[in-house]
C-alpha cells in the first residue's frame, strides 16, 4: 500500500486559530448503497479536496471484507459526484507507522461500521492512531459502529450496556439504524435511555458537525427515560451550546500562548487565606493550558484538576505531567464520578461560568469537606482609556464584523450566589495587571475567544485582519489594563 502525503496547497488556512475539526458527519447506514440527495448535497459542498480518503475497518481481520466494503464505499462516493484520487484501508495488516501517516496525511476519514465499536477503537489504538485522528486536520465522517465510536460517550447494546470512551468528536450517543417495527432494537434503545440522552438515527439519516453548528438530515429521535421523541430545533441549538463548551479545545497551541495569566498577588492572597500548601488538597475545574495552575501546583498542595477538552488536557500533561503531587483526567466536570474524593479548595479560573449555576454550586458543595474554599477568578480588561481613537475604530469594525454564529450564552453566571447553596457569605477581591500587545498579539488573543472562534468565514479574516490593522496604525501597540476579580467562599464546618 502507498503512503500518499498531504501538501499544505489547497487553499485552506492550517494556522493555529483555525478549528481543528472543519466538518464532521455522523451517518446512521446506507441500506441501498447511497446517500440521500440531501447528504450527497452536503457532502460534494464540505469536501471540495479530494486527494485521499481513508477508511478504518470496524472488521479488523476481514481482510477480504474490508477491501470489498473501502471500494464500494469510494465507488459510492463517486457515483454521486464526490470523487476521491486514492483510497485505503487500515486494518490489521496496516503497519502502525504507515497507518498513522494515512491518517495524517488524509483528507477524509471514514470510519466504517459492520463490526464491533471496541474493535474498532482497539485497531485505532493498535496502530499508533489515536492521536493522529485527534490531531488531523482531515473531514472526518462516520457510519454505525463508526458513527458511535466518534462520540465521547459509546454504548454498544450488541455487547453491553455498559457505556465505555470514545474518540470524543462529539457528545451524541447514538443508536443506529432505528426501525420502530424492530421491537428488540427498539427496546435496547429505550434501555440506553434510561441513564442518558441517546439520539435514535433511521439509515439515511446524518448529523454534520462543522464550526460549532449542528444540523441534521433524515429521521432522528432523542431518547430520554425511556421516551423517545423527533428532534427539534430547540435540541440542536443546546447541543451547539454543548459543544460550544469544547470549543477551546481547537486551539491549544494558541490558546496556551495568547490567554492572559493571573495576578501573582492573587495567588500569594489566596494560598494565604485558604491555607493551601503540603497535605492540603486541591481542585481545578478546566484549567485549560495551565494558565492558573502553577501558583497553586508549586505550593506543594496535592493538585487534581479535570479538562473537558483532549488537547488541552495533553498539554497539561506536557507540561505538569512528571510531578509528583499532579493529576488531572480529560472528563466533564458535571458528569464526573468522584468518588469519596473530597478536597480542601475547589477553584475555577473562568470556567465556572460555562456550568449551569445550580449543578455548580452543588456539586462544589458536595465535592468540599467541610470549611472547604471555593474560589472563583475572572478578569476584567479595558483599553479604552488608553488610546480613546483606537478604541472607538475598533468598536466600529466589531459593529460590522461581529457576527458569531453561536451566541454565548454564559454571562449570566451569578458569583454571589453561593450562600443560596448552603455556603457562607461571598467575598470580593480584585487585583490589578496590565498587557501591552502588539497587533499579531492582539489577533492572536482575540482568536481565543470563544464567540470569535465561531465567526464564520470570510467574515472571520475580514474581522481580524481589520483589527489587526487598526492597532498597526495605532503604532503596533494597544495597552489592556486588567483587573483580576476573585470571589471567595467557604463550606461551613
Amino acid at each position: 500500500m502507498k503512503v500518499f502525503l498531504r501538501r499544505d496547497d489547497a487553499g485552506h488556512d492550517r494556522g493555529d486559530a483555525q478549528m481543528r475539526k472543519e466538518f464532521l458527519a455522523v451517518f446512521s447506514g446506507f441500506p441501498e448503497h447511497r446517500f440521500s440527495e440531501d447528504t450527497a448535497k452536503r457532502l460534494r459542498e464540505e469536501l471540495t479536496v479530494r486527494r485521499s480518503i481513508v477508511f478504518i475497518t470496524a472488521c479488523p481481520y476481514e481482510y477480504a471484507q474490508s477491501d470489498k466494503d473501502a471500494d464500494g464505499m469510494h465507488e459510492m462516493f463517486a457515483q454521486q459526484g464526490i470523487p476521491f484520487e486514492r483510497h485505503c484501508v487500515i486494518d490489521r495488516r496496516t503497519d502502525p507507522s504507515e497507518a498513522k501517516a494515512l491518517v495524517e496525511h488524509a483528507d477524509c476519514i471514514f470510519l466504517m461500521g459492520g463490526g464491533a465499536c471496541e474493535e474498532q477503537l482497539d485497531l485505532i489504538r493498535e496502530k499508533d492512531c489515536f492521536e493522529a485522528l485527534l490531531d488531523c486536520h482531515a473531514a472526518i465522517l462516520g457510519v454505525s459502529a463508526g458513527s458511535m465510536n466518534m462520540a465521547r460517550i459509546v454504548v454498544d447494546f450488541h455487547d453491553s450496556m455498559e457505556p465505555f470512551p470514545g474518540l470524543g468528536f462529539t457528545n451524541l450517543t447514538v443508536s443506529c439504524h432505528h426501525d420502530p417495527a424492530d421491537a428488540w432494537r427498539y427496546e435496547q434503545t429505550l434501555k440506553m435511555s434510561e441513564t442518558r440522552v441517546v439520539y435514535a438515527m433511521e439509515d439515511l439519516s446524518a448529523f454534520f458537525l462543522k464550526g460549532g453548528k449542528i444540523s441534521v438530515a433524515g429521521k432522528v429521535f432523542r431518547g430520554e427515560n425511556r421516551v423517545l421523541r423527533p428532534i427539534t430545533e430547540a435540541d440542536l441549538r443546546e447541543l451547539e451550546q454543548d459543544e460550544f463548551r469544547r470549543v477551546f479545545d481547537t486551539i491549544p497551541d494558541q490558546f496556551d500562548r495568547f490567554r492572559p495569566r493571573y495576578s501573582g498577588e492573587l495567588f500569594a492572597f489566596l494560598n494565604r487565606r485558604a491555607g493551601i500548601g503540603p497535605g492540603k488538597s486541591v481542585l481545578e475545574i478546566g484549567p485549560g493550558t495551565g494558565q492558573a495552575t502553577e501558583p497553586v501546583l508549586g505550593t506543594g498542595c496535592e493538585y487534581h484538576a479535570i479538562e473537558l477538552g483532549e488537547h488541552l488536557y495533553r498539554k497539561m500533561i506536557g507540561k505538569f505531567g512528571k510531578l509528583p503531587n499532579f493529576e488531572i483526567v480529560n472528563d466533564d466536570f458535571i458528569t464526573h464520578d468522584f468518588g469519596d474524593e473530597r478536597f480542601d479548595m475547589i477553584y475555577s479560573a473562568a470556567t465556572i461560568q460555562w456550568i449551569p449555576q445550580d449543578i455548580a454550586y452543588a456539586r462544589c458543595f458536595e465535592l468540599l469537606k467541610p470549611g472547604g474554599t471555593l474560589a472563583m477568578m475572572l478578569t476584567r480588561s479595558e483599553y479604552r482609556s488608553e488610546n480613546e481613537p483606537l478604541y472607538q475604530e475598533i468598536q466600529a469594525l466589531y459593529d460590522r464584523y461581529y457576527r458569531p454564529e453561536i451566541p454565548y450564552t454564559h454571562g449570566n453566571f451569578d458569583y454571589t450566589a453561593a450562600p443560596g447553596y448552603g455556603f457562607s457569605e461571598v467575598e470580593r477581591f480584585e487585583f490589578k495587571g496590565q498587557r501591552i500587545l502588539t497587533a499579531d498579539e492582539y489577533v492572536r488573543f482575540s482568536g481565543t475567544h470563544c464567540d470569535h472562534i465561531v465567526i464564520p468565514e470570510p467574515t472571520r479574516t475580514e474581522f481580524f485582519d481589520g483589527l489587526r490593522n487598526a492597532v498597526l496604525k495605532a503604532g503596533d501597540r494597544i495597552v489592556f489594563n486588567d483587573t483580576y476579580v476573585l470571589y471567595l467562599t467557604k463550606k461551613p464546618s
